[in-house]
């Protein structure tokens, strides 16, 4: 009851419907009117504010209400495409029914969350990519894909995907529209050379054109194995020359204002730009400090994180290869910051770094670098900060290959033979140049401390021993680690 009018305040399950095709809230099945209280605290949960949250609940009550199912019975693909039909007939707004379908993709998410269902993936527009090309290449073409999609991991599929079938499909109109192609071998150089005069005057930069050729040479190959008659001469074609860029990292000047600027933001008072600013500043260190990439930020689990030996576990990079890296002080401070807030929010991923429930998407660390970057007058991107991770330690003095093996890089002639790097080798040259690197940014007094305790020391001398030594050098890390010891217990320091 209310003290002015003396009724009961007004509440959405005390409402009829105008529309008779919508079941009222008091008539819901008990488990349906739950599910909508838990997708309502589910959303505040994710830092959606009160007008998202009322609109985007206002779209799942008209659902439920519309569907008339068991919230586990509804599907979020034909049952919510049902209700957007609905919602297209029923309101003319164009903004109404564009937040309304807005909650209807939360909806979806959280449904298939309950389900432990994976997201329906994009359709593939086959016919806008082969349009053009004759019948037998087009087949060609979906089983080179089909092939190719084994290895890529399915959080990527569809965009790899795209990014294999435009250019190479771009290519393959051009030679089908200019020439008579009545089988593969039909391919030739002199075809190729053709095509690429056309796109050397429309003004194509070399590394474009090159691209195309990667991806044609690889159907050829492909169909080759498979026993086509390929034209061999074709396979022996070279990339034009482009020259060789040299890794772009940013300057100290620009990694301190952007470091600044997110600490800023970090220390707002306002709360989901308080909680944006603790979690960016996490990935940031770890880019910067440990050299992962991004697609390695936003795969990266809770399980992979090993706070005791201050080490993060990599699995399945870029060329579906593991690696060990190592986080310093910095990155290990930001990082439990952000997981002391995180949350334990209902059916959250186990991903570190969620946005609103989910992983970051491909693009969320550009943006975020392009946001700090604007307010600073600044320009860094995500790879830009692993760029400089490389350049920072091997100024500092950290040997080439421990840089190598710390970001997962290529090696750059196989046949050099390189020597194996152990874990206690990479470390030890890491925290020795990370010191140095840590004093360029002028952090706090608790972080210039000195990082080790003696038990840490002592574990890093052993990680030593355990590598590929001589009786000489063996000598010198025992003589080491009694030094060491020696010195704890002069301390009256409990190793």
């Amino acid at each position: 009851m209310t003290l002015s009018t003396g009724k009961r305040r007004h509440h959405f399950k005390n409402s009829t419907p105008k529309d008779p095709a919508i079941t009222p809230f008091a008539a819901w099945p008990i488990p349906n009117r739950s599910f909508h209280h838990s997708f309502y605290h589910w959303l505040k949960a994710g830092g959606y504010g009160p007008s998202a949250r009322n609109l985007y609940s206002v779209a799942a009550r008209l659902a439920l209400g519309y569907l008339n199912k068991l919230h586990w019975e509804i599907d979020p693909e034909t049952d919510l495409d049902r209700v957007r039909s609905y919602i297209e007939k029923r309101y003319s707004s164009p903004s109404t029914r564009r937040e309304y379908n807005k909650g209807l993709l939360k909806l979806a998410e959280y449904l298939r969350l309950r389900k432990n269902k994976a997201a329906r993936p994009p359709a593939i527009r086959w016919e806008y990519y082969l349009d053009g090309l004759p019948g037998w290449l087009r087949d060609q073409v979906r089983d080179f894909i089909a092939h190719k999609q084994k290895g890529w991991r399915p959080e990527d599929r569809h965009r790899c995907t795209l990014g294999t079938l435009s250019p190479l499909c771009r290519v393959l109109r051009w030679m089908a529209g200019n020439t008579t192609l009545n089988e593969i071998g039909d391919i030739t150089p002199q075809v190729w050379f053709d095509y690429l005069d056309v796109r050397m005057k429309e003004g194509h930069h070399a590394n474009t054109i090159n691209s195309h050729l990667f991806r044609l040479k690889a159907l050829l190959y492909f169909l080759d194995e498979a026993g086509f008659p390929v034209c061999q001469r074709m396979l022996l074609v070279e990339p034009l020359k482009a020259g060789r860029s040299l890794p772009k990292d940013a300057s100290i000047t620009e990694l301190r204002l952007l470091l600044e600027e997110i600490e800023q933001v970090a220390d707002a008072k306002h709360a989901n730009r308080w909680l944006t600013g603790i979690m960016d500043r996490a990935w940031v260190h770890l880019m910067l400090y440990s050299g992962l990439r991004t697609c390695e930020v936003r795969r990266l689990r809770l399980a992979d994180v090993n706070f005791e030996r201050r080490r993060i576990r990599i699995e399945h990079s870029k060329g579906l290869k593991d690696r060990l890296v190592y986080m310093n002080s910095a990155a290990v401070e930001a990082l439990q910051a952000w997981l002391s807030v995180r949350g334990e929010a209902e059916f959250l991923s186990d991903h570190v770094f969620v946005y609103r429930h989910r992983p970051l998407t491909c693009r969320y660390c550009g943006v975020r670098l392009q946001t700090y970057g604007k307010r600073r007058d600044i320009h860094v991107t995500p790879h830009q900060l692993r760029h400089s991770c490389a350049t920072l330690l091997l100024n500092a003095g950290a040997p080439v290959l421990s840089v190598q093996a710390l970001l997962g890089h290529e090696k750059v002639d196989t046949r050099l033979g390189y020597a194996r790097l152990y874990d206690g080798t990479v470390a030890a040259d890491y925290y020795s140049a990370m010191g140095q690197i840590e004093r360029l940014f002028e952090l706090s007094e608790s972080q210039q401390a000195p990082v080790f305790t003696p038990a840490e020391l002592v574990a890093l001398v052993d990680a030593l021993n355990s590598g590929t030594l001589n009786d000489s050098q063996r000598e010198t890390v025992r003589a080491l680690r009694d030094g060491i010891l020696s010195l704890a217990l002069k301390e009256e320091i409990n190793i």
